[in-house]
């Protein structure tokens, strides 16, 4: 396994935050979407760095959704009600 180099990896987060136009992508899930997107297209990362950036993408995602109570809600495996997260 690789060693994953944390430097180069909050670098792509800052870089695919810095991509994001709020104007175009005006929804939580857009926005995510088009990270998620912006971080598979670096060529930069290995695949193990993709799936860990993709992955603090990720508890980014579901921490915005649960502060500004927006985005789309799944039904909970254990009690069976709408929740917003995913990773809580």
């Amino acid at each position: 396994m690789t060693s994953i180099q944390e430097n180069i990896i909050y670098d792509a987060i800052h870089r695919a935050y810095a991509l994001t136009d709020y104007n175009t992508q005006d929804t939580l899930d857009k926005q995510f979407e088009f990270m998620q997107q912006t971080i598979l297209d670096d060529k930069s990362l290995t695949k193990d760095e993709k799936s860990y950036t993709i992955k603090l993408l990720n508890e980014d995602f579901d921490y915005y959704k649960i502060l500004l109570n927006e985005g789309t809600k799944r039904i909970c495996e254990n009690c069976h009600d709408e929740c917003l997260a995913t990773l809580y």
